[in-house]
């Protein structure tokens, strides 16, 4: 009876010890578990940190490639505005003006400078006045030029000839300017005429003083934005 009541007591230990070691078992394993989960979410952060950080000093690096090229972009419009500013200086300054605007270069030369009343023939002063602007773009080839003529709202006399309208004068002078632009050694191929009538006034006054202003021709100095849109990651426009 005794013998009986040692062994069951033994078996009653020996489950209990089993026992014990498979919830010990178990319970590591489930820990090794969570432990193999938690280290590879942490690898997981890690890298998307990394990828992080590595695209953040990609922008960085891109930000300041930008900064740089427009810093070198302004400075070129600086230095051609002077330089058209050098050229020019010898005429009445209240006749033209040389501005940067919207990263262009605009010459912008009255009607009383280029010509006669009512004509679409450069008189001898616009004619000196194009060929001192005409030197320095030789020396600047990469910029492209817009050449706009502009007029007030005053109607074209009827009868006048070979002119219809505002339209027909502004875009009949911009395009003798380029006549004359490419004779005198531009390229065909740099130069565009544009006629914008009275569309586009410089004074949207009434008075005399403010429609002079509007009777005007801009010569527009496209400089080449080639490298800047390289690092907006645009194609150049043409």
């Amino acid at each position: 009876m005794k013998f009986n009541f040692v062994k069951a007591s033994f078996s009653v230990l020996l489950c209990t010890t089993m026992l014990a070691s498979c919830v010990s078992s178990k319970k590591y394993e489930d820990l090794k578990a969570s432990k193999e989960a938690l280290e590879a979410e942490q690898a997981a952060s890690k890298q998307k940190v990394d990828e992080l950080t590595a695209s953040l000093k990609e922008r960085e690096q891109s930000l300041a490639e930008m900064e740089r090229k427009m810093n070198e972009q302004q400075k070129a419009l600086d230095n051609l505005r002077n330089e058209v500013n050098t050229a020019l200086q010898g005429f009445n300054q209240g006749d033209l003006s040389v501005e940067v605007r919207d990263g262009k270069v605009y010459v912008s030369m009255s009607d009383k400078l280029l010509f006669n009343t009512g004509s679409t023939k450069v008189n001898p002063g616009g004619q000196k006045a194009l060929d001192q602007l005409v030197s320095v773009l030789k020396k600047n080839n990469e910029v492209g030029v817009m050449v706009e003529g502009h007029t007030d709202d005053v109607e074209v006399l009827p009868g006048t000839k070979k002119i219809a309208d505002n339209w027909d004068l502004s875009v009949l002078r911009a395009t003798e300017i380029t006549r004359l632009l490419t004779q005198k050694g531009l390229s065909p191929d740099r130069v565009t005429p544009a006629g914008r009538a009275y569309y586009q006034p410089a004074d949207t006054g009434r008075t005399a003083a403010a429609k002079a202003k509007n009777r005007r021709t801009e010569i527009v100095l496209i400089p080449d934005m080639t490298e800047v849109y390289k690092v907006l990651g645009v194609q150049a426009q043409k």
